[in-house]
């Protein structure tokens, strides 16, 4: 008898042996015991997880002779004709090669006919979102008011691709990705039954690279036993399916965080000497990464799919890293990925990335930085400076104002003429030093600001994007309280986007120069 795969071989057939889908299964077998069965499905999800085979045993208990508790004989003439594939009552179609108006219509032609010997004459098409937009419209009619012994199921991995129109006349089932751990149940239950040994700890790993998918599990289980045997060993599966090991991984952290970057780019010439692919490994690193940070906040880690000795691994080195270096290296990671998959130059920008994490060192903490300038901003030998030098350059009548005290403003009343634009504009500096203290972005934002005018004590900013008209919306009341303390004078605000000409701008480059200098030593950086 000729070899069957493991694939074929252990199909389920009863709707309790498919893995992981019990939402849609009992769904199903609930409808047809209430006679509720719909006239079309689409079944969506990942590839591999039991879509097509639900179809099959759909069809199987629709026309089977005798269902037992909610699931086909698979003894009568119909189930056995089913499951050999030579059923004249159920049509399987490839909607990627049958794709066209014409086979569409063909299929409308068909279901006028009644089955020839089951109840239902069903229809499945899998890649269903592969059929073109005409031929979705040619099935519309067909759908909304079909021959009540037509059952259409639709297969499909994109459900996203297929019309409004067609969804809206079908039941919708989502299929799941099956969890790793009930991927390796079901693998070693094959495993015994082929009569191969396997540990658990291999079991997991060709699971992981089945990544949810039952039939990609089966399929690398069954080029695992053709390749090794009966005594199938971890260090075997792993040169096998070119996997690495995942101790490459705690070594090149350990060398990210510790600032060995000639050590991290010597583990990268190692993966690609071996024929392993840079994108691919960066993708799991960036995995690895995601796993230490949740051992590192749980403090555990037992939701990890990876074995006992793996999780004692990353519980060991979790307890001695902070979780922010984590995260961080983390997003870099995956801001870098995208970059990675499409580069003609990979390994440059492996290095690069690599250069980089092991350089994190070198990075300021935000939060420390803002404290550093709201510090400088309340010392008072550096607050002074600035304030000074403008009462010595004001025109007479702001240093009158200037004079006032502000209680006495405040008794009085405000003046009765407004500083101009001109005059906002000289002194503008010191409204940015009352701003920044308290809010040192919004200080930045006034730095590029457009003064249209300043008429009938409204005061008219202008500003280029909704980023910035936003920020000075919400900000308004505190604007206006450092434009009285500077000018006593209760101005009223009103924020315009436009575009900002460098004649209108509050405070040219040769002004911004304190501030850009305090902000760039502050980072220890330059400007660019």
């Amino acid at each position: 008898m000729s070899h069957q795969v493991i694939s074929l071989k252990y199909r389920p057939q009863r709707f309790e042996d498919v893995v992981g889908q019990e939402h849609i299964t009992v769904t199903l077998q609930n409808a047809l015991k209430k006679g509720r069965l719909g006239h079309a499905y689409i079944f969506s999800g990942p590839r591999g997880t039991g879509k097509t085979t639900t179809a099959r045993l759909l069809a199987k208990l629709a026309n089977c002779e005798n269902p037992q508790d909610g699931n086909p004989c698979n003894t009568c003439v119909s189930c056995r004709e089913i499951t050999e594939g030579r059923s004249m009552d159920v049509h399987e179609i490839d909607g990627a090669s049958n794709r066209g108006i014409d086979s569409i219509r063909d299929l409308r032609e068909q279901v006028k006919y009644p089955p020839t010997r089951g109840k239902y004459k069903v229809y499945i098409i899998d890649e269903f979102h592969q059929i073109t937009k005409e031929a979705f419209n040619a099935l519309l009619k067909t759908l909304e008011e079909p021959p009540k012994h037509v059952l259409f199921i639709f297969a499909t991995t994109e459900l996203h691709k297929v019309l409004p129109t067609i969804l809206s006349r079908c039941q919708r089932f989502e299929f799941r990705r099956i969890p790793i751990p009930q991927v390796v149940q079901l693998l070693r239950q094959i495993a015994e039954r082929e009569g191969a040994k396997i540990d658990d700890a291999a079991l997991m790993l060709i699971a992981k690279k089945g990544d949810g998918s039952i039939r990609d599990s089966e399929s690398i289980l069954e080029q695992v036993i053709a390749f090794s045997g009966e005594a199938i060993s971890y260090e075997g599966i792993l040169n096998m399916l070119g996997v690495i090991r995942e101790d490459v991984f705690f070594e090149l952290y350990r060398a990210l965080s510790g600032g060995s970057a000639d050590r991290a780019l010597s583990l990268l010439d190692e993966m690609l000497m071996r024929g392993y692919d840079a994108a691919e490994f960066v993708t799991h690193f960036s995995i690895f990464l995601r796993d230490l940070y949740m051992t590192k906040i749980q403090g555990s880690a037992e939701l990890l799919n990876t074995t006992e000795t793996l999780k004692n691994d990353y519980e060991a080195l979790a307890s001695t890293q902070d979780a922010r270096t984590i995260v961080r290296m983390l997003i870099i990671v995956n801001e870098q990925l995208p970059d990675i998959g499409r580069s003609a130059n990979v390994k440059i920008l492996c290095e690069s990335l690599f250069i980089k994490l092991s350089r994190l060192q070198d990075f300021r903490d935000l939060e420390q930085v803002l404290n550093g300038l709201k510090g400088k901003a309340e010392d008072p030998r550096t607050a002074a400076a600035p304030k000074a030098a403008a009462v010595k350059t004001a025109p007479p009548a702001a240093q009158i104002r200037e004079a006032v005290p502000e209680a006495a403003a405040e008794k009085t009343g405000s003046p009765e003429a407004p500083a101009g634009a001109e005059e906002i504009k000289d002194r503008w500096q010191e409204v940015i030093d009352c701003v920044q203290p308290q809010k040192p972005a919004l200080a930045g934002l006034l730095c590029r600001v457009g003064l249209m005018r300043a008429n009938g004590g409204t005061l008219v900013l202008t500003v280029e994007d909704d980023y910035s008209y936003n920020s000075l919306q919400r900000s308004e009341a505190l604007i206006r309280s450092c434009l009285k303390k500077v000018f006593h004078y209760a101005y009223r605000l009103r924020v315009e986007k436009n575009t900002v000409p460098d004649s209108e701008k509050a405070i040219k480059n040769s002004k911004v120069d304190g501030a850009v200098q305090q902000v760039i030593q502050s980072f220890e950086g330059e400007l660019l």
